[in-house]
Formats: structure tokens, sequence, C-alpha cells
């Protein structure tokens, strides 16, 4: 298991979270991140072959949401009292990667697959939990009128959460002295990033406020990706 990522959401009007990259230098493949959310509806997206801990973004508030780019039967289903994790192994470039997420079941929170969406109504009627006992999602229980979009950095629940992104930093911790991709954020976000000895890469999208001096101070030879030329940027004296 790689050294996790830990994204740390700060605000509470709701935050989207993308774990995807296929850029040449910051994919995002083979990859661990644990978030921790807010208050607010936060989502988070799990790239192909990458390991997402959500268990702290459902658990924290909100009505928030999973993406995940394979159909429902696509992933292996393990339940442990109210967490239920899904997996499944893709092949990428050859090679053969892991691919996980774990979540709390909480009221509100949705589970995006590629053919359909699960809402979890503990206290409705949807059968999950059954006599004080929690259930295993079944196929039957997968409305197919939602799907998880293909480009996460374009699609309307990312757009919808960038407009507000601005009100408190998520703060991104790397623990993975190897060295880190810190994948794009969505149009909006802002980000504070503390990085460890390895080398460790940063995608700086259009739109979004990266403070990586915490990156670049750390050790290893840190990489920043800037989208524009050096003559779009304004350079402070």
């Amino acid at each position: 298991m790689p050294g996790q990522t830990k994204y740390f959401i700060s605000n509470t009007n709701g935050f989207f979270v993308n774990w995807y990259s296929d850029i040449t230098g910051v994919e995002s493949h083979g990859q661990a991140l644990k978030v921790s959310g807010n208050s607010g509806d936060d989502a988070v997206y799990v790239g192909q072959g990458t390991k997402v801990d959500a268990t702290g973004l459902t658990s924290t508030g909100g009505n928030d949401s999973i993406y995940l780019t394979g159909t429902f039967n696509n992933y292996e289903q393990t339940l442990d009292g109210n967490t239920y994790t899904f997996k499944r192994t893709v092949t990428i470039g050859g090679t053969d990667y892991q691919e996980e997420v774990s979540f709390t079941a909480s009221n509100g929170d949705r589970v995006y697959f590629a053919n359909g969406f699960f809402k979890i109504d503990i206290t409705g009627n949807d059968g999950l939990l059954n006599a004080g006992v929690f259930q295993k999602i079944k196929s039957t229980d997968i409305d197919s009128s939602s799907i998880t979009p293909t480009d996460p950095l374009t699609s309307q629940p990312a757009i919808d959460k960038g407009t507000a992104s601005e009100v408190g930093a998520t703060k991104v911790f790397i623990s993975d002295n190897n060295g880190e991709h810190i994948t794009p954020g969505v149009k909006g976000s802002v980000f504070k990033i503390s990085g460890n000895s390895g080398n460790d890469t940063v995608y700086v999208a259009k739109g979004t406020k990266v403070d990586a001096t915490g990156l670049t101070s750390t050790g290893g030879n840190d990489v920043v990706y800037l989208t524009g030329t050096l003559m779009n940027t304004p350079n402070k004296q």
C-alpha cells in the first residue's frame, strides 16, 4: 500500500476532491488518498487504479457523494459494521492496479457508478439497515437516472462546488516519502500543500490557487506545473 496523501476540507460550503489525472507526469493511478470532510456537501472522484479512504468524508455531516468510474457489478463489495468497501483490479498501460474506496453509511450520502447511483437512507425503506444490522448494497438498489461523469473537472457537480471553494483552503499533507502526485483541482479550489522528502508533483489547474511553499521546502526534487506561459504569470516583487 502506498503512503497516503491526506486532504482536510475546511470549506463548510462543500468541496469537490478530484483524485484523478491521466496527465503525463501527474498520473493518479497507484496512489492513495485519505480525505476528511466538513459539514458541507463534499464529494470525491475516485480515479481508476487509486485507493481512497473516504470514511472521514462521509461521517462529518452534509450530503456527500462518492464517484466511481466502473459499473456497480465491476466491484467486489465488503461490509464491516457500517463501513462499506468497493474494490476491483484495473489494467493501465499493461500494469494491474488495485482500485479501492471505503466509506461509512450516512443518511443522504450517494455513491455513483458508471451505470447509476445509490442514495443512503438509513431511516427510510431502502433496506440498508435491517433490524439494526447494515446490509450490502444490491444491484437492484441502483438508480440509473444519474451516473459518474466521464470528466470530473468539467462536470456539473464539480462546477457547483467550485463556485464557493475559496471560503477556506483545503490542506494537503503528503505522507509518502517516495513522492506523490497532487491531481488538478476544480476551478475555484484553493489548496495549501505540505510535502515530504520525496519528489512531489503538483499540477495547478486553471482557476485554482495553490500555496506550494510547504511542498518545495521539505526536500526532494519537487515539480510545480502551471498551465500558462511565463508571460501570463504576474511576478510579485
